[in-house]
């Protein structure tokens, strides 16, 4: 009798586990997921763009969208997708320049003067220019420390 609670146990487990991982159907018609799959510079703005609009969606919301209430599990799972979304948004505006570059073309600035402003303007690509603002910093360092050598001869 033990062992037929046992395997009942089991069988719960096994059947509600692989349930409560599986996706939600929806009647909602979006698009095609290979079209959000494709890397390009414009659709990755699209994509951003429809994933701050989902991280954004509340629940009443979305059952307005698929036109019928969800059950408990789909909201859970409504959320969990929600949260990767947020996740995955912030660790794409995480992709920006680290403090390490930062500090690193500080210093070239400080130490290279005008040189590292010229060759910050050849080889920072677009995405990452706001690291030209920290090569003026050391630059204007650059120009300090000249300006108090040239006064103290």
């Amino acid at each position: 009798m033990n062992v037929k609670k046992l395997l009942a146990f089991a069988a719960l487990v096994c059947a509600l586990s692989t349930n409560g991982h599986a996706a939600v159907a929806t009647s909602v018609n979006f698009p095609a997921a290979s079209a959000y799959l494709v890397a390009s510079p414009g659709n990755n703005e699209q994509m951003i763009a429809k994933m701050k609009w989902f991280a954004g969606l509340s629940v009443k919301d979305y059952e307005k969208l698929r036109g019928k209430r969800m059950n408990f599990f789909e909201r859970i799972s409504f959320k969990i997708n929600q949260r990767r979304a947020k996740q995955l948004l912030k660790q794409y505006d995480a992709d920006g320049a680290t403090v390490l570059q930062k500090i690193s073309w500080c210093f070239k600035g400080l130490i290279l003067g005008p040189i590292a402003l010229i060759l910050g303007y050849i080889f920072i690509a677009e995405e990452e220019r706001d690291l030209l603002k920290w090569i003026w910093f050391g630059f204007a360092g650059w120009c300090i420390i000249l300006a108090i050598i040239l006064l103290s001869i």
